[in-house]
């Protein structure tokens, strides 16, 4: 664990910790990527131009979610493995 206090870590840091927390399980446990390309992200309806946009994914624990900001996308991440966790009746 960190030698933070709780409260002093990046929010994606902590849902992470909190989701995935150290265990007897050693190994990657969860991937960010940062990537780009044609519209992925930053777009909005009815737009009239072209956009070349990054975004984070976040892969680990069987699930897969992704935003164009890093914090959204390990929320998103977050919330799919507990719900996933619920429907198994895990918590």
């Amino acid at each position: 664990m960190s030698r933070k206090p709780w409260l002093e870590l990046c929010k994606p840091d902590q849902h992470i910790r909190m989701v995935s927390p150290p265990g007897m399980n050693d190994g990657t446990h969860v991937t960010i990527e940062y990537f780009t390309g044609f519209e992925l992200f930053n777009t909005s309806p009815y737009h009239n131009y072209e956009t070349f946009s990054g975004g984070y994914r976040v892969t680990g624990l069987g699930v897969t979610a992704q935003a164009e900001d890093m914090d959204d996308a390990v929320k998103a991440w977050a919330n799919k493995v507990i719900d996933g966790r619920k429907a198994k009746g895990g918590e």
